[in-house]
């Protein structure tokens, strides 16, 4: 949560109060939006500052947040203001004379800005591996899945490799300037329809549907991460940190925050008759090609009949039906359209293998979904202090059985 520029220097004042005897580095994080957009500004004044300067020694390194920024913004707009943030501080590191480095806080799932090495990294803007430079974050369930073993090790260091080395001799194009007022316009558009739903809704309606349809509040009680569940003990979503907050939606098959408001800003799009650039942007777009290509593997994944389900036997008020309801006709929207600019006839189309894998898991992952669905039901239809301790194993389990079977928490 890097937001000022006292942020940065608070850190060196903090080491020289504490008699650190060599200065350790200093690395902004910058997570959400808002943040990301005043990136370039905090660490231009930073490196403004002589002392500070000569502090670096001609090196600079910025981490980068994506799973606060998609809690925040969604996918268009997280994946876009990145992109752009590491644009504009690498022009402030050269106006500087200092080389940049990126962190990439990425985290385990796509909705938190994960996905094949070769698609996130070669849609990197040009210049951002300087010099071969790359540090990113392996974290949780995906350092089971890298390195499991020496040879999985060595094939996940050769994957990412590879893609620095081409991303480095043969950086990918510039985007047209009419590719990038239309991302700028997804991006702005999807932004606020992703805001009003979740943090601007009336009556909290959204807060109440979140907590009545997912396992949240279960997923507080596991022992499992190195962090809780919420930044505060008190608060609304917006304290909620976004690993739960991914892994709320993926349990129920909604997988909300990698499309809501997508669909709704393609759908303007398309209507407008900008169907044509669109997929042009698809084409000749590295960075949009990727965007809706990891999109599109995490929608693969979604199930409007198996969100149905949780629905029907967790929602009672009628303004949450019709909430439900209206997100899953925002699900379908975003599928169609993601299909219709790629020109796709389904999904994961080009993921032939994961389509496959999911689909050998689909009947144990079924039931898994029926048993957790029952199981939310008693529980929220339980009175205080009188839910059985089975009901809260049941739970428990088909969290467990789901995430195996999805192959991802958050």
């Amino acid at each position: 949560m890097s937001r000022a520029t006292s942020d940065i220097l608070a850190v060196c004042l903090l080491q020289k109060l504490g008699g650190a005897k060599k200065m350790m580095r200093v690395a902004p994080l910058f997570e959400t939006r808002e943040d990301l957009i005043n990136a370039p500004k905090v660490v231009d004044a930073a490196l403004g500052l002589p002392w500070y300067k000569n502090h670096v020694q001609g090196k600079q390194e910025v981490m980068l947040g994506y799973s606060d920024s998609v809690k925040d913004a969604g996918k268009f707009a997280s994946t876009w203001e990145l992109h752009r943030a590491m644009e504009q501080v690498l022009e402030v590191g050269r106006k500087h004379g200092v080389e940049i480095t990126f962190f990439h806080g990425r985290g385990g799932s796509i909705g938190r800005g994960s996905g094949p090495p070769h698609l996130i990294l070669l849609a990197q803007p040009a210049g951002s591996l300087t010099n071969g430079h790359l540090r990113l974050t392996i974290q949780g369930e995906t350092i089971g899945r890298h390195f499991p073993s020496a040879e999985v090790a060595e094939r996940t260091l050769e994957q990412y490799s590879t893609a620095v080395l081409e991303h480095t001799l043969a950086p990918p194009p510039l985007p047209k300037p009419e590719f990038r007022a239309a991302m700028q316009e997804l991006a702005d558009i999807s932004a606020e329809h992703y805001q009003n739903t979740v943090f601007k809704s009336e009556k909290d309606i959204f807060v109440r549907f979140f907590h009545t349809f997912t396992p949240t509040s279960e997923l507080g009680q596991m022992n499992i991460g190195s962090r809780p569940a919420k930044r505060r003990s008190w608060g609304g979503i917006d304290t909620l940190r976004a690993i739960p907050w991914i892994f709320a939606w993926t349990q129920t098959r909604l997988l909300l925050p990698v499309w809501l408001g997508n669909g709704l800003a393609l759908q303007k799009y398309i209507d407008s008759g900008k169907l044509p650039l669109l997929q042009q942007m698809y084409k000749e777009w590295p960075f949009f090609r990727s965007m809706l290509d990891l999109i599109d593997v995490e929608l693969g994944k979604a199930s409007p009949q198996i969100t149905e389900h949780y629905e029907s036997k967790t929602l009672q008020e009628e303004d949450l039906k019709q909430l439900g309801a209206g997100l899953r006709q925002g699900l379908d929207q975003a599928i169609k359209n993601l299909l219709q600019v790629k020109g796709a006839t389904e999904l994961m189309a080009g993921e032939p293998n994961l389509k496959t894998a999911l689909a050998m898991r689909r009947p144990f992952l079924d039931s898994a979904h029926a048993i957790q669905a029952e199981v939310l039901k008693r529980l929220r239809n339980a009175k205080e202090g009188e839910v059985p301790p089975e009901l809260r194993d049941a739970m428990i389990i088909s969290i467990q059985g789901i995430a195996a079977g999805m192959q991802n928490t958050g």
